[in-house]
């Protein structure tokens, strides 16, 4: 496996790491209209900014994107942190998040926050994060997601 700085042309590739990620990992917390709906507002070209503005990584395996994580330095979140469902469970998502934490320690960040969906919360607790509050997402006017918002000391 191969962690790298994401550059433009992986734009389609996260997108659709970020798509089956939402379509086929996250039903285990969420009703399947939920996951229609956030999986529908997805847009390939979203990614463009995030690459030139934030930290992004993506995981290589078989050169195939199969993972990515976003860092904004701007308030020291953890934006993001998905694997394709055929990749869980491999330690991906874990090197993903150790590469953005050893670059926030760089940069001279001493806590990051989150706000993660449901299903993840095992996995960002396992890194040491500590549930801070319950949220509400709103991703349409008739679709609304619950999270939790995390931080951790770094």
């Amino acid at each position: 496996m191969l962690i790298r700085k994401a550059i433009k042309s992986d734009s389609e590739a996260i997108w659709k790491v970020h798509y089956d990620a939402i379509k086929n990992v996250c039903t285990s917390h969420y009703t399947q209209n939920q996951v229609e709906v956030w999986a529908g507002k997805l847009k390939q070209s979203s990614y463009l900014e995030s690459i030139e503005t934030k930290i992004m990584f993506v995981a290589e395996v078989n050169s195939k994107v199969v993972g990515f994580g976003q860092l904004n330095l701007a308030n020291s979140e953890i934006e993001a942190v998905y694997v394709r469902s055929s990749h869980l469970r491999l330690g991906i998502g874990k090197e993903l998040f150790q590469k953005l934490e050893m670059t926030a320690k760089e940069k001279g960040i001493r806590e990051l926050s989150l706000i993660t969906s449901l299903n993840a919360v095992k996995f960002y607790k396992q890194l040491g994060f500590i549930p801070k509050n319950e949220k509400t997402h709103k991703i349409a006017e008739d679709t609304v997601l619950q999270c939790v918002e995390m931080e951790k000391a770094i």
